[in-house]
């Protein structure tokens, strides 16, 4: 048997074995299609194998595994060799392995019909085509070329033809390797190559026609861009990450297009033609009639519509071109004085793009409202329009479609990445697993070599005596022969043919096909010098003593073959036949591939890692001398290796034990090659060969020599003092102070700043340089640079000190400037010490690779759009906007490359719009791609990358493995800690001592002093009754002070002791339960952490039994009862017996049920009251007063709640809770409000500023509602992690904002003219000039002159609101004083893009991290405690068993006895009348969609018919279904609302303008129709991923309830303050009529809108206007008042970053947290267990089986049913042996129950049949014992008998045939009698019946319909006694069949009465 070898070059033989085998495969097929024809049914599940598939190891295009590198012989690199996957054993393919060891196949077939694979052209193509530097030199040239495509001048045509040749030229050679199209794995199945394909042909056609437009296709050669992913390793995860995100996300987008249209059609449907409502003036028009000059006479209404037509005549806002937008309706926006608001004018806003007159821009802007991009501005003019109410339809598009939509697309991409991630993870496993198994393979083998060589050792000691004649003869036998000699040895001698393991000549050529050169380098000659080549026909093989040491390894692993191969066969791939049945590869011939013959291909001796000429090691792998194994010179099977080891002689035909010279030759070249590869990590082998001495690098003897500074003794003597100062604790801690100071001193540089400061700061840094510099010295002296570097903070800090010095240096040089930045990166030395910092750190250094390779696909992606943008837009700019051209443009690259950074950040709408006027509508598809790839795809990987960081790296601390060194820092803060301790001890024993003097008589000393003499001051431990207690003890803040933190006192006496000190005068139930409730509800006064050490023997054992009280607490605590005893004397008085009952009565109350219900009114009632005081309050003064007496009624009941709850709960208790503390400070500031306002001092500013406070009241009802404490309680758990996130936030941005100091402080000032337009450097260049020419110098609103300024514009850049304003000035800025000039400064962009790519994806999104980290820890502290004890199996069991027991058959509605009504109920219950309807509803919306602004009079008749027939329809589908299901047809929610909306729709044709003033107009509600679309997803199969999505929504819909509650009460709150702060702001900027804080609802509406950031930097303008303002309040002697209408600049910055703080970065995250939560939950759930929906499902089809709902059907039908089930729960037919495996239980009569049915199916479903049943049994069972539920048998026993029966009637016959003439037997079923025990065993298993196809054809009639006939004997039996038959099944008799039964069954005993035998 000859072993194979797994890489073999392929040859002409080998195309024939390729062909044989589809000739095989097809006649096996064949066959198998006629045996199914024939009728020979089996049930094919059980049979076939699944389909073979190719092995992903060996894919296209990936390296060769590990395992076979060192299998692969180097000559075979770039050959074609056979396929080594076998999927592709029956298909034409060849593979190649580069140079890089990447698989690349190939066509076997002839490529473009005439070059074969052996053909030279083809060859040579190959050659090149496989090699690493062609496609490095293709991805070069795309490089380059992308370059040039970038560049704004053309470059020279010639380049344009030299990029064309080398695309063609590797096109040519792709050809020619590869073939072209017909077959696998030619030139165009390559999607890539497709792109190439097209650009070359366009640039040929191109050169000869004209294509005009079609030329732009070539811009796509960008694409090409995207080659070079596929060379960069690590980018495939992430494209493979975006690749299956895009597949992912065709259910969201299908989703979202259809929410978008009908949020569009509603949009439509409101607000057609609304925003073309503009204010007109009517100041200067008039109206004249005179003819003269008149030609014709306007009437006056032509006039006035020509005059209102004419824009110049309408009011434009100041500082835009847009023009204000008006409503008549009430609350919206009102025009000026002297202008009137018309409508239907010609323009719509912004261009004439904002608008919803038609279906496509409503889409746009719907998907804008989506998108959250500019949505202000749309919310604004809408409601200006149409008034505040219709705020509604935003909010409802802002949480659905942007909150849920949006954030489903980021869950899709975060899922996808993850399992990209975990895929990769796993290969990197696999591979290191192999590399273990290698690992140990290779540990035995030296262990057990170094065994074996000291063996040999000693046997050739033993036998040194052996006489030369044997060398002599020896010496001629050159190797093997094929015959034994006489004693069974094979002879050796061998004549013409050389040998295969010695090297041959380098000159002769061999006598094989190909030629062969050997490579003179791995051909050394053997270890002696003296041997020639074995070409020689001279030579002689040495076989001598002195070769007998180097024994040969081969030998040794040939002994030891069997566990080596077996520990190979787990890391190789077994090769799999690739045909269907094991029956087939019986009949099959064996071809030589046959894979029954041959071994494991990784079954040879030889896996581990080898020289490059693997020919030398392993015979048969050289394969061009493969025909020599033939001819018989080796027979390299193992078996001969393992008979030559055991018979020992290989050389000798007689007795001496020497050394094959083969094998020397392997050990040989072994040695060499570990030589060779002593320092790679390959080799492997020199770990194991005995004599190896590592000599060092000379690179590591310098380190050594010149870094480890060890020189003379007194130097290191030095060196120790210097390591003990520098390395200590307290220099760390002053090391960070002055890290801390260094910062604040780099934070204080700002722009007018005077000399003095100036100095101070310069002086600063040199100290600080100094210090720092002075460290680094230090530590370099004291740890000798080999251990400094070491560190990596070490290295950072030499860094800083370095680019320190240099900064210094260059001092003079302008432009260096930037060098001082660096000095901020000592902030991060931080990072030592603080824990949270050092984590994200550690997280983003963790994520830089994937980051490194995101940003890089970010790169590609945006030059790719820019690059197209440039090449397509630019000409359009350029001719529409000529000079005056917008700063957002695609002229030139770096402008597009910021279109589509801007357009990443989530802006496009505005840029579109610019663009779309310039180019035409060709810029939407543009923009949307850009925007949906860029930053819905790229963007979210962003936040996916991160949060799977998060999710490893947990943010609650707990530092990893390689961060246990000691914090230096705590260390030197707990010496002063300690310190401080002492000190305090010190001064207590002082005291106690002067104490001592005069004891106090009644105080009885408990226990030993708690700091009595022996006190030891640092945690250690007392002894008390035996027991070591030690002990840190956190007193509270009252107990007694003295006692110190970490001292040690003694408990249990004191327990004892306080017990005995308190008389028992009062023994009531309640002492006791008190007591024990002090220990028990953790009240204790001291909270203990105890640790008990056992000293002397039995420990105690402290119980505590938790009862909860009905009982106050004690009055006073536990220290007042002690220090003061007349507390407990005043406890037993009788006032105290009185006070006492009071507070059970008091207690009583608050714990009513009512109470609570009364204090949510009150807190309800004061909230509206604090809202309804807004600006109007004073024109109506009852409203006031009311208000007032209501404020002071609320404060009384507050305060009265108070002092109850004080009464009830004692102080102590109640200010141990939060929520009272809340309560307290909010009822504490009322009773001052009060005071003040008794003592008149209301008036003043303060008090009027804590009256705001009161706002506050609502926070109280969050405690008192379940839903929202949920909420707030999981908010308040993270707030330490997000305030450590906050931190870290504000540290990065510091870093920015310090930058951003130094660059453009005192930059944005500008010189404007009166209007406030800012004047061209022509005009004026410098401030000087501005001022002599009377202009004003004035500063931008938001700038960088010094860090505060610069960290609100900072935040204003991070939103992406206002910052365009804060990059244009940063880019014109020039120098301070200087005018600013239009993008003078172009490249300052980078720095806002660098912010933003740090300081915003990074840092804002480390929101969302923390927040789902912080969900997530939260769930695993909740997870049920019974799902712990259950494996992955049972909690999918047991979660699909909750979901079945909420569920039950229904009745199904009665069919009608009627034939009419029978007819129409069955037409409208059937499935297809529901998809027509729904069709019609589609249609509907269709004709919905086609509606538009102004549309012509005809297409408005022909929409009514339209409309009138779909109106005609649902009526009649309605009546229908009235008359089919009678009074059952309001059973359906869906139902009602069909027929609300037919009766409205009906309404409305007939009172068509009555229902639109009055109701909603109809057609709305023909949208909200769309929705009954959900009813039909559930029947479309592919519509599951659509199913999820909504599922997730439903999940998720109580949580996303409870935080938008959270959110509308911080709405409220704000809205309060906003009014109480705000109310009287000057109207501009983001101020004006409609959207303000002057009543309660405009300002919620305004603040809905910031919650998403949209239009906050407008808000602050408005309320932080402090200059163009009236100042001072002024009131008139006649009541009326002029306020002040300044705003407030330090409570305008305020209020709104903590309300975006609040809102957008916490709540909105921790909506987008849940989403991605549930989504996830959702998606396990469908892809593991079965949804709700498929059980819904499973009862929709049981009620055609059970129309009465008896839960149970007949036997016969289960078959049926089961087949008729929709997937995944159907078993299609045949199904018989599926339904005997499963076993479901048979009741009486016949039937069998639901439940049993779907707990099979389910099980069968889930592959969890063994799973115990004790999880469900409650629920299931308590379902059985409603109705009556007998099992009488199962359908696997059923099987059993009728096979028994079977049996027995077989037997039955034959010995009625031995016998004569018996009577025939009874038919078989009434043989089985419930009570003949046939069957011996009833466990013998007959499910496995269905392996054999006998068994399927006897029984292929219905036996389950086969009933058992019960025979009472007693009945039956009238005359004679029962004859026993006692029957043997001969063994010849025995079949397929009744093999299945056990062999004790085959003899069945056959007990029948006579009568029935008669």
């Amino acid at each position: 048997m000859e072993e194979e070898e797994f890489f073999r070059l392929l040859t002409p033989q080998s195309l024939v074995q390729i062909d044989e085998r589809i000739a095989e495969e097809k006649a096996f097929k064949k066959a198998e299609k006629q045996a199914h024809e024939e009728g020979e049914e089996e049930e094919l599940a059980a049979h076939e194998e699944e389909e073979p598939k190719p092995n992903p190891k060996f894919e296209a295009g990936k390296k060769l595994p590990l395992s076979l590198k060192d299998l692969f012989p180097v000559e075979y690199t770039s050959k074609p060799l056979e396929d080594f996957d076998e999927f592709y054993d029956t298909q034409k393919t060849f593979v190649v392995v580069g140079k890089d060891m990447t698989i690349y196949r190939f066509s076997a077939t002839n490529a473009v019909y005439l070059l074969s694979p052996f053909n030279p052209l083809r060859r040579g193509a190959l050659y090149v085509l496989v090699h690493p530097l062609f496609s490095a030199l293709i991805i070069i040239t795309i490089i380059i070329n992308c370059a040039f495509m970038a560049m704004t001048e053309v470059p020279a045509g010639w380049i344009e033809y030299v990029f064309t040749g080398v695309y063609t030229l590797e096109a040519m050679i792709k050809i020619t390797a590869r073939g072209f199209i017909i077959n696998n794995f030619t030139y165009l199945r390559d999607p890539w190559n497709w792109l190439d394909f097209a650009v070359i042909s366009l640039a040929y056609v191109t050169e000869v026609v004209d294509l005009g437009n079609l030329s732009a296709l070539r811009t796509f050669r960008v694409l090409r861009a995207l080659k070079t992913v596929a060379v960069i390793p690590g980018l495939k995860t992430i494209v493979g990450a975006l690749l299956e995100a895009v597949r992912r996300l065709r259910d969201v987008m299908i989703l979202t297009v259809f929410m978008l249209s009908i949020f569009a059609l509603v949009g439509m449907q409101l607000y057609m033609g609304t925003l073309r409502q503009k204010c007109v003036t009517f100041a200067n028009f008039t109206y004249d009639n005179s003819t003269e000059g008149n030609d014709t006479l306007k009437s006056f209404d032509e006039a006035w519509y020509e005059w209102a037509m004419d824009t110049e005549n309408w009011k434009q806002i100041e500082g835009t071109g847009e023009f204000l937008i008006c409503g008549n309706a009430s609350g919206a926006g009102e025009c000026p004085s002297e202008y009137i608001c018309i409508n239907d004018t010609h323009t719509n806003p912004d261009f004439n793009f904002t608008h919803f007159d038609n279906f496509g821009t409503a889409l746009l802007c719907t998907f804008r409202l989506m998108t959250q991009d500019f949505w202000e501005n749309l919310y604004q003019i809408t409601l200006r329009a149409e008034g505040p109410y219709h705020s509604a339809y935003f909010v409802i598009v802002i949480l659905l479609g942007s909150f849920y939509l949006v954030n489903l697309i980021l869950a899709i991409v975060a899922m996808s990445y993850d399992e990209t991630q975990k895929q990769d993870q796993a290969d990197a496993d696999e591979e290191a697993e192999e590399r273990k198994i290698q690992q140990t393979m290779h540990d035995e083998l030296r262990e057990d070599y170094h065994e074996y060589l000291e063996e040999k050792m000693s046997q050739a000691k033993s036998q040194s005596d052996t006489s030369l004649s044997d060398h002599e003869n020896a010496d001629k036998i050159s190797l093997r022969s094929n015959k034994p000699d006489e004693n069974g040895q094979f002879l050796s001698v061998m004549k013409k043919q050389p040998s295969l393991s010695l090297p041959g000549t380098p000159f002769v050529r061999r006598n094989t096909k190909k030629k062969y050169k050997p490579n003179h380098a791995d051909h050394q000659p053997l270890m002696l010098d003296n041997l020639p080549f074995i070409d020689d026909p001279n030579a002689v093989t040495p076989c001598s003593d002195d070769l007998t040491m180097n024994l040969t390894y081969k030998q040794f692993i040939a002994s030891r073959r069997g566990s080596y191969a077996s520990l190979l066969k787990r890391t190789g791939s077994s090769r799999r036949s690739s045909f269907a049945s094991r029956d087939s590869r019986r009949s099959l011939p064996k071809s030589p591939r046959s894979p029954l013959e041959k071994p494991g291909k990784l079954d040879t001796p030889w896996d581990w890692k080898k020289p490059k000429d693997s020919s030398l090691l392993h015979p048969h792998d050289a394969g061009d001398r493969g025909k020599l194994v033939e001819n018989g010179s080796i027979n390299g099977s193992r078996m001969d290796i393992e008979k030559k080891s055991h018979d020992g002689e290989i050389c000798h035909p007689h007795g001496g034990k020497h050394v094959d010279p083969r094998d020397m030759m392997v050990l040989k070249s072994l040695l060499a090659h570990a030589e060779g590869h002593r320092n790679s990590r390959h080799s492997v082998m020199s770990d194991y060969l005995p004599f190896e001495e590592e000599e060092e690098p000379l690179k590591d003897r310098l380190y050594k020599r010149f870094c480890s500074w060890t020189c003379c003794p007194c130097y290191l003597k030095f060196q120790e003092i210097v390591g003990l100062i520098v390395l200590d604790a307290f220099v760390d801690l002053f090391i960070t102070i002055c890290i801390l100071a260094n910062t604040a001193f780099m934070a204080a540089d700002q722009h007018p700043k005077s000399p003095e400061l100036t100095e101070i700061l310069q002086n600063g840094n040199y100290v600080f340089t100094a210090i720092f510099a002075s460290e680094a010295f230090l530590k370099l002296i004291a740890l000798s640079p080999m251990y400094y570097f070491r560190d990596g903070w070490n290295c950072f800090d030499f860094l800083i000190v370095f680019l320190s010095f240099l900064e210094m240096a260059l001092d003079g040089v302008s432009g260096l400037s930037v060098l001082r930045s660096f000095r901020l990166l000592r902030v991060f030395k931080l990072a030592r010490s603080w824990q949270t910092l050092n984590m994200l750190i550690r997280i983003v250094a963790g994520t830089m690779g994937a980051l490194g390779n995101l940003i890089f696909v970010l790169a590609i992606v945006v030059f790719i759009f820019a690059v197209m943008g440039q090449q397509l837009f630019r000409d359009g700019y350029i001719a529409e906007y000529g000079d005056d051209m917008p700063r957002w443009s695609f002229t030139d690259f770096l402008h597009s490359f910021m279109i589509i950074f801007r357009v990443l950040c989530g802006e496009w709408i505005q840029s579109m719009w610019g663009c779309t006027n310039a180019n035409g509508p060709i810029c939407v598809p543009f923009f949307l791609l850009t925007y949906v790839i860029g930053n819905l795809v790229v963007l979210n990987l962003f936040l996916a990358l991160l949060l799977n960081s998060f999710g490893a790296e947990s943010l609650s601390g707990g530092e990893s493995e390689e961060d246990k060194e000691p914090n230096k820092l705590s260390e030197a803060i707990d010496r002063f800690k300690r310190f401080g301790r002492w000190v305090k001890v010190k001064v207590i024993v002082c005291l106690k001592v002067k104490m001592k003097a005069k004891p106090k008589a009644n105080e009885r000393e408990p226990s030993p002093r708690v700091n009595g003499k022996e006190t030891i001051p640092d945690g250690e431990a007392t002894f008390s009754n035996g027991t070591l207690i030690e002990m840190q003890t956190k007193f509270d803040d009252d107990e007694i002070s003295v006692q110190d933190k970490s001292t040690t006192i003694v408990v249990e006496d004191e327990k004892k002791a306080e017990d005995t000190t308190r008389p028992n005068s009062r023994a009531s139930p309640r002492e006791s339960l008190s007591s024990n409730s002090h220990h028990s509800m953790s009240d204790d006064d001291t909270k203990l952490s105890l640790t008990k050490v056992d000293a002397d023997g039995e420990p105690e054992i402290n119980e505590v039994k938790v009862t909860y009280a009905n009982y106050p607490d004690d009055c006073f605590c536990k220290i007042c009862r002690r220090k003061c005893p007349c507390c407990i004397r005043f406890e037993n008085t009788k006032w105290g017996k009185k006070a006492w009952k009071i507070r059970c009565l008091a207690y009583a109350l608050v714990e009513h049920k009512y109470f609570e219900t009364f204090i949510i009114t009150m807190i309800l009632a004061s909230s509206i009251a604090l809202a309804i005081e807004d600006v109007y309050l004073e024109e109506r003064p009852t409203l006031e007063q009311i208000l007032e007496i209501t404020d002071k009624f609320f404060t009384t009941v507050f305060i009265i709640e108070m002092f109850i709850k004080w009464t009830a709960f004692g102080f102590k208790k109640y200010f141990t809770d939060a929520w009272c503390w809340l309560d307290f400070v909010i009822v504490g500031i009322s009773i001052v409000m009060l005071v003040f306002e008794l003592l008149g001092m209301e008036k003043v500013g303060a008090i009027k500023a804590m009256r705001t406070l009161r706002a506050l009241r609502p926070l109280r009802a969050v405690s008192r509602w379940e839903g929202m404490r949920v909420v707030v309680n999981a908010l308040i758990k993270a707030i330490p992690s997000i305030a450590n996130v906050m931190m870290v936030c504000l540290i990065f941005w510091l870093i920015f904002g310090i930058v951003g100091v130094q660059f453009f402080a005192g930059k944005f000032y500008k010189c404007v003219d009166e209007d406030g337009n800012k004047l061209s450097v022509n005009i004026t260049k410098n401030k000087f000039e501005c001022l002599e020419k009377n202009y004003t110098w004035i500063n931008s609103k938001i700038n960088f002159d010094d860090v505060l300024m610069s960290y609100l514009a900072l935040f204003q850049v991070a939103t992406y609101k206002g910052w365009i304003e804060v990059m244009n000035d940063a880019i014109d800025s020039k120098e301070i004083d200087e005018q600013p000039e239009r993008e003078v400064n172009v490249y300052m962009y980078l720095y806002f893009v660098f912010f933003i790519i740090f300081g915003s994806f990074f840092t804002l999104n480390l929101f969302i991290g923390v927040i789902i980290e912080n969900f997530n820890q939260q769930k695993k502290k909740a997870g049920g405690s019974l799902e712990m004890f259950m494996t992955d199996d049972q909690k999918k069991y047991y979660m699909a068993m909750k979901r079945m027991s909420s569920k039950s058959p229904q009745k199904s509605i009665p069919r009608p006895s009627n034939i009419i009504m029978g007819w129409i109920f069955d037409a409208v219950t059937n499935q297809k009348f529901d998809i027509g309807i729904m069709i019609i509803i589609m249609l509907n919306m269709l004709t919905m969609a086609l509606e538009h602004y102004k549309q012509s009079q005809m297409f408005t008749t022909i929409l009514n018919h339209v409309n009138m027939s779909f109106i005609i329809i649902f009526t009649v589908e309605c009546v229908l279904k009235l008359i089919g299901l009678r009074h059952f047809y309001f059973k359906f929610p869906w139902n009602i609302f069909d027929f609300v909306v037919v009766v409205l729709s009906i309404l409305g044709v007939a009172l068509s303008d009555v229902m639109d003033q009055f109701l909603v107009s109809p057609t709305l509600l023909r949208v909200v129709r769309v929705f009954r679309v959900g009813r039909v997803l559930r029947l479309v199969k592919s519509a599951k991923g659509i199913r999820t999505l909504l599922f997730s929504l439903a999940v998720s819909l109580p949580a996303l309830f409870n935080i938008a509650l959270l959110l509308f009460l911080v709405m409220f709150i704000y809205a309060t303050f906003g009014m109480s702060f705000f109310m009287h702001v000057k109207h501009q900027y983001g101020i004006d009529d409609c959207f303000n804080f002057e009543t309660f609802f405009r300002s919620m509406i305004y603040l809905f809108q910031m919650c998403t950031s949209a239009g906050w930097d407008g808000a602050l303008a408005g309320i932080t206007n402090e200059e163009d303002c009236i100042k001072e309040t002024v009131r008139f002697d006649n009541g009326t008042t002029i306020y002040s209408d300044c705003g407030n600049y330090k409570a305008g910055v305020m209020f709104l970053t903590s309300y975006l703080v609040i809102s957008f970065l916490v709540v909105v995250n921790m909506y987008i947290a849940v989403i991605l939560e549930n989504f996830s939950q959702a998606t396990e759930d469908v892809q593991q267990g079965l949804t709700s929906d498929e059980f819904d499902l499973f009862y929709e089809k049981w009620e055609k089986f059970d129309p009465e709902a008896t839960k149970f059907i007949q036997l016969s039908q289960l078959s049926d049913f089961v087949d008729y089930l929709e997937e995944p729960l159907r078993l299609p037919k045949p199904n018989h042996f599926m339904l005997v495996k499963l076993d479901i239980p048979i009741c009486e009569d016949d039937k069998v129950y639901c439940r049993d049915i779907l707990d099979a199916l389910t099980k069968n479903f889930l592959g969890t049949s063994d799973t115990p049943g004790e999880i469900d049994v409650n629920e299931v069972d308590k379902d059985k014992e409603k109705i009556e539920y007998h099992v009488t048998s199962s359908t696997l026993m059923r099987q059993k008998e009728h096979y028994a029966a079977r049996v027995i009637q077989k037997a039955w016959r034959r010995y009625r045939n031995e016998k004569g003439n018996l009577p025939s037997p009874p038919p078989y079923d009434m043989v089985i009698s419930k009570e003949s025990d046939m069957v011996t065993s009833k466990e013998s298993d007959m499910a496995t019946s269905k392996d054999s196809k006998d068994t399927a054809t006897t029984i292929h009639e219905d036996t389950a319909s086969t009933k058992s006939v019960k025979s009472d004997t007693s009945t039956k039996q009238t005359a004679g006694s029962s004859i026993d038959v006692h029957i043997e099944i001969p063994e010849s008799e025995i079949t397929e069949e009744t093999a299945m039964l056990s062999p004790e069954n085959r003899t069945v005993e056959l007990r029948a009465d006579s009568d029935v035998v008669a």
